[in-house]
């Protein structure tokens, strides 16, 4: 099977399914809702910045993106279609660089636009003195759109990754709503562990990046954000080359 048409056949598993709707749906409304009740809360005295508007799609919807990511694999191994899959295209690497590709730029478009769509609610709901610095077009905003499209694909390849190592989707699904939503945000705030190990957090790196504040104290990073974009990116690296290690060892 060539590259092209193991790509399109990602393209269509991933479109045809019913949970991608649903998952879709839910990130937006999780998005817009959000945004909107930051814009309806935003203080007539102060400016709303473009990051705050931006917590639904990026705290909240890309973890459930990359639970979308990682059912690209837990799904198939569910069902067994992973062996038709393998017979069809027994280069596995070139399997998992397909999935990975496909809802990756399926969530960067996705996540992106939801950022953009997040600033215009909060404008429309904010207060006018409040709402000054969330001009869609503005520098700033179109920044935020791009980081969070960045993060959101190299979340999406993590997801494919834990997919694969783990097969299961509850383990899955634990692992990648957990980590940063839970296990950090812990972590992170504890009085005598938070202060050594937060600026190593990867989720608190990237938020770092993003400019999307969150639950995270606020710590000296031994880098600016380019770095911590790099150190997050080392890390999916690492998950992702493991598991087409893993894949490739042992059977389908």
């Amino acid at each position: 099977m060539s590259v092209v048409a193991l790509l399109n056949a990602e393209r269509i598993k991933l479109s045809t399914t019913r949970s991608t709707l649903w998952i879709a749906a839910a990130v937006a409304a999780v998005s817009v809702v959000l945004a909107a009740a930051q814009g309806a809360l935003a203080h007539p005295l102060s400016t709303l910045e473009p990051g705050r508007t931006a917590i639904g799609v990026t705290v909240f919807g890309i973890p459930v993106l990359m639970v979308l990511a990682s059912m690209t694999m837990t799904s198939e191994y569910r069902s067994g279609m992973i062996r038709t899959t393998f017979i069809a295209a027994p280069n596995r690497t070139l399997v998992l660089l397909a999935k990975a590709a496909v809802v990756s730029v399926f969530s960067a478009i996705y996540a992106g636009v939801l950022a953009v769509c997040s600033v215009a609610v909060a404008r429309a709901t904010a207060p006018a003195s409040a709402a000054a610095g969330l001009a869609v077009g503005s520098p700033e905003v179109l920044r935020l759109a791009a980081a969070v499209a960045v993060y959101a694909a190299l979340a999406a390849v993590l997801g494919v990754g834990v997919g694969a190592l783990l097969r299961a989707a509850p383990g899955a699904v634990a692992v990648l709503l957990l980590w940063p939503l839970v296990v950090e945000t812990i972590l992170a705030n504890l009085p005598d562990v938070g202060p050594r190990i937060g600026p190593y957090l990867p989720f608190e790196n990237i938020f770092v990046f993003t400019e999307v504040p969150w639950l995270y104290p606020v710590y000296d990073m031994p880098w600016g954000p380019v770095g911590s974009l790099i150190y997050f990116a080392a890390l999916v690296v690492v998950v992702y080359d493991a598991a087409i290690t893993v894949v490739n060892l042992r059977d389908a």
